[in-house]
């Protein structure tokens, strides 16, 4: 599959493209000419560059071109996971030596999950496959086909792995074998909606996610059994003239009892991780797609409309807001006292945890649309532009 194309225009959605009518991809607005930025390393900050290589033939159409493969790090081994779209898994040293690379058969938009224990890396295609292979070697060990593209990584407990597809539906599969165990499915809405998909909040009991139809979900583990819902569009306050989009699009942030998730269009909610009650609801924090723990009893929330915001865990008032400057931002991570996030048309920005000030950026063509990945101090990013940036955070 070839790179998303950019609809980047109106409405609070920044740089996520749209769906209608069962998930089609439709542009709300498209470029003329391919949207460029300075190539390279501009005021690095506190993330040095080691090396780059490029994993994706650069596209020079007339599109934006998106890639958003995130990296998997095994910091402990030396070792970095990454795919992309054309169709290719790395696996990689820490100093940039190919160990082996893996054909999937299908774009890889997704980050690999990586268990070193048992040597074993997952990673699924967007031609509807997860692939299970030998993490030191590349060997496949088996493949299960799963139903749809796949935009968030899997999870998995001893005996299972778990995916969630674009199209709503969560299979779980036996890590040994790939034999397919359960599968959960809810229908998408008719109407708009963001493409970008909830991942899945493992737990001991519960498997928590959010769907395209707003319903932030607990499935049970072993069987897929629905433990709890919470509607969110239940709380939408909608006028005639407005557009609302209902997903739920954040991966669920899961800290002590309660469960963060945020829709869309209907701001963010702390939930009771036991029965889905509502705590608390921020209905002006609207646009959120990703959330990150920080300490202190913060939360990093980054936002289409409103920015990368750090907020207080117990009641959700902002602390402080730092706006992005060239599209929208990525899902944040938090680093020590730094926030990374990256602009879909602009640069990877660290961020000072205490403030929101800027105190680095690098500048790489096309953008950053995939978040930046972190392990003990190395680090990893995919530009628009098809390029592995690894670094290390001083």
């Amino acid at each position: 599959m070839k790179r998303a194309l950019a609809a980047l225009v109106g409405i609070g959605v920044g740089a996520a493209s749209l769906g209608a009518c069962g998930g089609v991809s439709i542009p709300l607005g498209t470029y003329e000419q391919a949207h460029d930025a300075p190539r390279g390393r501009t005021r690095e900050g506190r993330l040095p560059i080691r090396w780059t290589k490029r994993i994706a033939p650069e596209d020079e159409g007339p599109y934006l071109p998106i890639e958003r493969a995130v990296p998997a790090l095994d910091a402990r081994g030396d070792r970095i996971y990454v795919g992309s779209s054309a169709g290719s898994l790395w696996a990689l040293s820490g100093a940039g030596t190919e160990i082996w690379m893996y054909q999937a058969g299908g774009a890889i938009g997704s980050q690999p999950l990586v268990d070193p224990d048992r040597d074993e890396v997952y990673v699924a295609s967007d031609d509807g496959r997860l692939h299970a292979l030998v993490a030191s070697t590349g060997e496949v060990r088996w493949h299960a086909e799963v139903g749809g593209a796949v935009g968030r990584p899997p999870v998995a407990t001893d005996d299972a792995i778990y995916i969630i597809t674009d199209a709503d539906v969560v299979a779980a599969f036996d890590r040994s074998t790939g034999e397919a165990l359960w599968r959960y499915r809810r229908e998408a809405p008719e109407g708009f909606y963001v493409t970008e998909h909830a991942g899945l909040a493992l737990t001991d009991r519960q498997l928590i996610t959010g769907f395209t139809d707003g319903v932030v979900v607990a499935l049970d583990p072993r069987d897929g059994a629905v433990l709890w819902e919470r509607d969110t569009t239940a709380d939408l306050r909608t006028t005639s003239d407005t557009i609302r989009f209902t997903d739920v699009d954040t991966t669920p942030l899961i800290i002590g009892d309660t469960v963060y998730a945020a829709s869309f269009a209907g701001g963010l909610y702390a939930l009771e991780r036991s029965s889905g009650s509502v705590r608390w609801l921020r209905e002006e924090l609207t646009g959120i797609t990703g959330l990150a723990e920080a300490p202190g009893g913060l939360l990093i929330a980054s936002s289409g409309d409103l920015g990368v915001m750090a907020l207080r865990a117990a009641d959700g008032e902002r602390v402080w807001t730092s706006r992005i400057g060239r599209g929208s931002p990525t899902v944040p991570r938090v680093v020590g006292d730094v926030v990374i996030v990256g602009e879909s048309e602009g640069g990877l920005l660290t961020l000072s945890l205490g403030r929101g000030t800027e105190l680095g950026r690098i500048e790489a063509g096309h953008g950053f649309a995939a978040p930046a990945e972190f392990s003990e101090g190395l680090g990893g990013a995919v530009s628009n532009s098809g390029t592995l940036f690894v670094f290390r955070l001083l």
